[in-house]
């Protein structure tokens, strides 16, 4: 067996599980920076397009712009929501209550996807449930006033999140590279003018150090960490690269814990279990089901 894809994909969602640390040093508002990390990440993507020799093909484009605009809309509401909730909690709490979006996308396969939903998924989806109200706080917690915020921003960014994953489900025919840099780049149009109408469009104060890091954020961690993930996506089985997605947030809860020395609470480790538990449970086949 081949490990180098899977390999390739960890170390992407190693370096996605990192964002929060990252977000946690950039002295720069939440919608400037999700302006700058979707027009470096398109710009890092087209140029690894162009050394790997693919073409944006426009006609395939064009048959689904209306799709893609509302992605790009979507995928930068998520970022400004996302980045938004850790200047409110942790970067544990936000990570993880942001990865609620699978969780939005199971409970609402049934009207979307027309697919049924067993008792072992909606078991898991209450399991992930009840451990992101420990995470947040909403249980067990007298610190909610404080952590609200945040909660109510990533979850907000998990729905919109949802709803591009959603969406890309309808987008055939077109590489993951393309509707990526596509999508990229649609999002940073469509917030440039409003960052200018907000009078956010600048970046005196950032200094060095957060230059830099915005660069990281667009270049490793949305172009090259795009291009790694979506290089070895074709590579990796279905189920693998669902279980290896829970890496991301499992890193950020560690670097939350050990390396930024955040606050957590027993009821809040115990809510980290219960919402990785239930995430990766949705993932594997019934366990007391009868093999056919």
């Amino acid at each position: 067996m081949d490990l180098a894809p899977k390999l390739t994909m960890l170390i992407s969602l190693l370096i996605f599980g990192t964002i929060g640390l990252v977000r946690r040093f950039i002295p720069l508002d939440s919608v400037p920076l999700a302006l700058l990390r979707a027009l470096l990440g398109c710009v890092t993507l087209v140029l690894i397009m162009a050394v790997t020799r693919q073409l944006l093909r426009l006609r395939e484009l064009l048959a689904y712009k209306g799709k893609l605009l509302l992605c790009g809309l979507l995928l930068g509401l998520d970022w400004i929501c996302f980045f938004e909730s850790f200047n409110y909690t942790t970067v544990a709490v936000a990570t993880l209550c942001y990865y609620m979006a699978p969780v939005f996308m199971l409970l609402a396969a049934p009207l979307v996807f027309h697919e049924t939903l067993g008792p072992w998924k909606l078991a898991c989806a209450g399991c992930t449930i009840l451990g992101m109200l420990l995470v947040s706080g909403y249980v067990g917690s007298t610190e909610i006033q404080i952590q609200g915020p945040g909660v109510v921003f990533a979850l907000l960014g998990a729905l919109f999140y949802a709803g591009v994953i959603i969406l890309n489900k309808g987008i055939l025919g077109l590489t993951a590279y393309e509707k990526s840099a596509t999508q990229l780049g649609i999002a940073a149009l469509l917030l440039l003018p409003y960052t200018a109408a907000v009078g956010k469009l600048h970046f005196a104060g950032v200094g060095t150090t957060g230059a830099l890091l915005i660069l990281v954020l667009g270049v490793v961690h949305t172009g090259l960490a795009y291009g790694l993930y979506y290089g070895s996506l074709t590579q990796v089985s279905a189920q693998a690269t669902a279980l290896l997605s829970y890496v991301d947030p499992i890193t950020a809860v560690l670097l939350s814990a050990f390396v930024l020395r955040e606050p957590m609470s027993a009821w809040q480790a115990a809510g980290v279990c219960l919402v990785l538990g239930g995430m990766i449970g949705s993932e594997i086949k019934n366990p007391l089901k009868k093999a056919a």
